[in-house]
């Protein structure tokens, strides 16, 4: 998602002078062409997460409107009491964007792991988090970002599961995504956070998938306005079982979330991310399979849930 990112993040600098760009020290590769083309509105505030976001909010301050890039992990947990103190409490247009969500970074390990960032973001005042389905989501994300006048967060990722199906509906205040319609007839509803859902896409595919008994819609965007996604609130009226899919760990994620906000449900799973001391590790694929995230156990609970 990083090159969409910088794609539309381009776009943003190029209509809004007050806009800027602030790097920790990454994105090589990725930004050269924005130093190039916006000089002074370029900077790279090197390995200094807790500085960056300090700095970050004094510019908002000053009538600046800045974007802050980091990896996820280091764009969150590292400088949280900044991001709270300096730009939520104040409610400042800091615009965070967390590269390598959930397990992107695989191999680097659990440093890099971005499993929690969601979780630690959503309680603090004013904030808002936007965390696309796939690559062309990322532009939508950006431009809904832009306009805010208080903080936010972007969560980047990569999924192994990727796949070229496209939604049926997108609803633009939200972000939420629609992919598949059973017209009435669907057992199960299917959520996937941000590119959680690209584990059902992929799903679809398969011919033991029963593509014709689920609901499949993606959701980007918190604090959620369930009024404004009709088509999801009714397809969980109407089939009473949900299985939410996310790439984090299951306290204080979305799916925690969903569960208060959603209507009561005869049965509500959460597919999640996991962790023990004795796990070993390798790229995203291996992690998501090692905790049990992917297709075949999707179809496995699909099964299990609409036979209940």
């Amino acid at each position: 998602m990083r090159v969409e990112f910088v794609k539309a993040v381009d776009e943003v600098l190029a209509q809004d002078e007050s806009s800027l760009f602030i790097t920790g020290d990454l994105g090589y590769n990725a930004f050269e062409d924005l130093k190039a083309r916006y000089g002074k509105r370029f900077l790279n505030a090197g390995v200094a997460e807790q500085n960056m976001m300090g700095v970050a909010a004094g510019m908002a301050l000053a009538g600046r409107r800045p974007w802050v890039y980091s990896i996820a992990s280091f764009a969150t947990y590292r400088c949280l009491e900044q991001i709270r103190n300096d730009i939520c409490l104040h409610c400042l247009p800091v615009r965070i964007a967390g590269n390598g969500g959930g397990y992107t970074y695989g191999i680097m390990g659990s440093t890099h792991h971005a499993l929690e960032d969601l979780g630690v973001l959503r309680p603090l005042p004013n904030m808002q988090l936007f965390f696309p389905c796939s690559n062309d989501h990322v532009a939508a994300a950006v431009s809904t970002m832009a306009t805010l006048s208080g903080p936010a967060y972007i969560r980047l990722s990569i999924s192994p599961f990727t796949t070229a199906r496209a939604p049926i509906f997108e609803q633009a205040e939200t972000l939420t995504r629609q992919y598949t319609s059973s017209e009435g007839s669907a057992a199960v509803t299917i959520i996937g956070v941000g590119h959680g859902v690209q584990v059902a896409l992929r799903a679809l595919v398969s011919t033991d998938f029963p593509c014709d008994r689920v609901d499949v819609f993606g959701v980007a965007r918190f604090p959620w306005n369930l009024e404004a996604d009709a088509p999801l609130l009714e397809s969980v009226r109407r089939t009473g079982r949900v299985i939410v899919i996310e790439e984090h760990y299951r306290d204080g994620g979305m799916g925690e979330s969903l569960k208060m906000a959603l209507p009561a449900t005869k049965s509500f799973l959460v597919m999640s991310a996991s962790y023990s001391r004795d796990q070993r590790y390798g790229s995203s694929a291996f992690h998501l399979r090692q905790c049990g995230l992917t297709p075949e156990a999707l179809t496995a609970a699909v099964d299990a849930l609409r036979t209940s």
